[in-house]
């Protein structure tokens, strides 16, 4: 979402251009309220007057690109979240102008509340111990259980798997050596082997049986292992005093990390769009469908890199990062791009062969998972 004007632009001039380009309903006054709520930066030539009268400019940006990029991502974002206070933290994440004090408050709200949550419930239910490991399982069997008279069984991860993880994010004092947390292992461990084996069948019954499905460590599962990591950096708490002890400096220094985040993003989703570019409509998402979770999934990275820089990881991600998007940058050659265009036919192809065959599974997975239910 680029535009080509450069120089300075005022706000009549921003309206003009938006209207010439195909935006005819943003209103002189929508940008004048985005801009009193900093949705939009505030001028940074000050002019003498309205403009009225010769030698009286008006008041304007000096970046026009900028300002007409960022006014576009506000119009997006305001049709996807649907209020000025949700879109805040998305338009940093995206690399545009928010006041910084706008960005802790969007980064601790989320959190405050949960924690604030959590400490409601326990003090209702007045119990003396366990208080957040006991309120964790009471709302994940309620969960489950809402999960189950809808139909969706086979969409969960085991009970205890759940309770267990929720425990590592949200109890401060939870005991990674408990027969709880390994038996949450364990039963998820458990769970995908024989999701695995269910597929492998399924795939089998479809002729499908020289598909090579040699089975990864999975990514939940790999949260058991890390645990002890996440619930020291990453946990609630920890979260919560990253984001309350940050300094202006600490924001800016994420800023530049997420600058070289978004920078190898392009990168990925130029080589996605490569490999798709032949795949039918059906199989692709509208784009409020990957934004909202690439967006959310920024915010986290925000929250994670305040929470490592603030325990002394600050040095290794400053080399880690710039790094990183060198290597991204010297193997996105020509020579690769050439071969991701001629790989991007037989993408096509195994969507449009294997789609509806997945499709199909996924719908026995999730009958499979009401007959449980049923007791057949």
């Amino acid at each position: 979402m680029k535009d080509e004007r450069v120089g300075s632009l005022t706000q009549d001039e921003l309206i003009t251009e938006l209207h010439r380009c195909g935006y005819d309903d943003v209103t002189k006054r929508q940008i004048a309220d985005w801009r009193r709520k900093d949705l939009l930066p505030p001028f940074d030539i000050i002019g003498g007057g309205k403009g009225r009268q010769r030698g009286r400019e008006r008041s304007s940006w000096s970046n026009g690109a900028a300002v007409f990029n960022q006014t576009l991502w506000v119009r997006e974002l305001l049709q996807i979240y649907g209020t000025v206070d949700s879109i805040c933290l998305p338009l940093w994440v995206l690399g545009c102008t928010v006041p910084l004090a706008h960005v802790r408050q969007a980064l601790a709200g989320p959190l405050n509340e949960v924690a604030e949550s959590i400490a409601a419930a326990i003090e209702n239910k007045a119990r003396a111990s366990g208080e957040v490991e006991d309120m964790i399982e009471d709302a994940v069997g309620n969960h489950v259980e809402e999960m189950k008279r809808a139909g969706a069984e086979a969409l969960l991860m085991p009970q205890h798997s759940l309770e267990a993880l929720l425990n590592v994010f949200f109890n401060q004092g939870y005991d990674l050596s408990d027969g709880a947390f390994e038996l949450g292992a364990e039963e998820l461990e458990e769970h995908e082997s024989a999701v695995h084996q269910r597929f492998t069948a399924a795939l089998a019954d479809k002729g499908l049986s020289d598909i090579n499905l040699a089975r990864q460590d999975s990514s939940l599962v790999s949260l058991f292992d890390r645990a002890p990591f996440i619930k020291q950096y990453f946990s609630l708490h920890q979260l919560k005093l990253a984001v309350n002890e940050c300094t202006d400096s600490d924001l800016q220094a994420v800023q530049r990390d997420l600058y070289l985040l978004r920078e190898m993003s392009l990168l990925v989703r130029k080589i996605i769009t490569i490999l798709t570019r032949d795949i039918p409509a059906e199989y692709k998402p509208a784009r409020a469908d990957i934004l909202r979770p690439i967006l959310s999934a920024g915010g986290l990275l925000i929250l994670a890199d305040l929470s490592l820089r603030r325990n002394g990881f600050a040095h290794a991600i400053d080399n880690l990062l710039p790094g990183a998007l060198r290597a991204f940058q010297q193997g996105f050659s020509e020579e690769m791009e050439r071969e991701l265009v001629e790989a991007s036919k037989s993408v096509s192809e195994t969507m449009e062969t294997y789609g509806p065959i997945l499709v199909d599974i996924f719908i026995q997975e999730l009958k499979v998972g009401r007959r449980e239910q049923a007791g057949l």
